[in-house]
C-alpha cells in the first residue's frame, strides 16, 4: 500500500505544478502578445470626421511602421505616419460648406489606442469650418501618446497656420465635389526630464562652477558614502530584469502544492499510519 500511497501524491503534486504553469502562462499572456511586435511592421488606424456636427463617418487611414524600443519590446513608437484620406463626394461637400456657412465646427477623431483599437474609445479635436476650407482643405493632425501607443490627445490645426473664421477670405471658400484633405500627421512621444547630478560642484548660489581637485574629491566621497562605499558607478549598476511569474511566486506555488497533495492523499494511507501506531503500542504494553 505504501508504493501506491506515494504514487498517488506524486501525481498530485505534479497535478498542482500543471496548474501553477497555466497560471504563469496566463499571466504572461499580454506580455508576450506585445513582445511579439517587431521593428518595421506596419500599422493602420482610422481616421472620422463629423460635417453636421452630430455624426462620425470615416474620413481616412493613418498608416506608419513600428519603432520598438531594443530594451523593452512592449515599448515602441509610430514612425513616418501618413494619412490617406478619402474624396468628398458631392453631399459631403455640400454638408461641409453648409457648416461653414452656419459657423460650425469641423470635428475629427481617432482611435485612444492606435496599436489596438478599443471600440467606442477616441480622442478628438476640432477647427471652425471656415478656416478649414481657407486652407483649400490642408491641414495637420497632431496625435499625442505614449511608448504602449495610448494616444492621451490630439491637435487639429490649418496647414497654413492659424485662420480668423471672420476673416472674409475663410468665408468665400468652397469645397466642391471630389475635393480631397490633404493631412500632415504627427506623433509626439512625451519624454522624461533628465535627473540632475547631485554630485556636481557647485557655488553658493546653486550655479555650476569649474571643478577643482578639492571639489571633485568631495563629490567622490559623498557618492561612496551613498552607495555603501562599495565604490560603483551609477553607470556601473547592473539593470535589474523583468522577474518571470515563478521567481515572483515560487513560494506560495511550493506551499500550495504541497497543501494540495495533502488534502489529496488517500484515506487509506492515514488509516494505514493509524493501524501501525497502534501495534506499536500494543508491543510496547505486551513487554511492559
Amino acid at each position: 500500500t505504501r508504493p501506491r500511497a506515494r504514487a498517488r501524491v506524486l501525481a498530485a503534486l505534479a497535478c498542482a505544478l500543471a496548474c501553477a504553469l497555466n497560471l504563469a502562462r496566463a499571466s504572461d499572456v499580454s506580455f508576450t502578445a506585445d513582445a511579439r511586435r517587431r521593428g518595421g511592421e506596419e500599422i493602420s488606424f482610422p481616421l472620422e470626421h463629423s460635417l453636421d456636427g452630430v455624426a462620425f463617418v470615416h474620413a481616412g487611414v493613418v498608416t506608419g511602421k513600428l519603432a520598438v524600443d531594443r530594451n523593452d519590446a512592449r515599448n515602441f513608437r509610430l514612425s513616418a505616419p501618413k494619412a490617406t484620406r478619402e474624396p468628398l463626394d458631392a453631399s459631403a461637400a455640400a454638408a461641409l460648406n453648409a457648416l461653414a456657412a452656419s459657423g460650425g465646427a469641423y470635428r475629427i477623431r481617432a482611435p485612444s489606442n492606435f496599436a489596438s483599437g478599443r471600440p467606442g474609445s477616441y480622442v478628438m479635436a476640432s477647427l471652425p469650418a471656415r478656416c478649414v476650407l481657407a486652407a483649400n482643405l490642408a491641414d495637420a493632425l497632431t496625435v499625442h501618446a505614449d511608448d504602449r501607443g495610448n494616444a492621451y490627445g490630439i491637435e487639429y490645426a490649418a496647414a497654413n497656420g492659424e485662420c480668423d473664421a471672420r476673416d472674409e477670405a475663410a468665408t468665400t471658400k468652397r469645397a466642391s465635389a471630389g475635393s480631397k484633405f490633404r493631412t500632415t500627421v504627427y506623433v509626439r512621444v512625451g519624454k522624461d526630464a533628465p535627473g540632475l547630478n547631485p554630485d556636481a560642484p557647485t557655488d553658493v548660489r546653486g550655479h555650476g562652477s569649474p571643478a577643482t581637485d578639492r571639489s571633485k574629491r568631495e563629490a567622490e566621497q559623498r557618492r561612496k558614502a551613498r552607495e555603501g562605499g562599495d565604490g560603483k558607478s551609477d553607470g556601473a549598476k547592473e539593470i535589474p530584469t523583468q522577474m518571470t511569474f515563478f521567481q515572483r511566486h515560487w513560494l506560495k506555488i511550493m506551499f500550495s502544492s504541497y497543501v494540495f497533495a495533502f488534502l489529496c492523499a488517500p484515506a487509506e494511507t492515514r488509516d494505514t499510519r493509524a493501524a501501525a501506531q497502534r501495534r506499536v503500542n500494543a508491543a510496547t504494553k505486551k513487554r511492559q
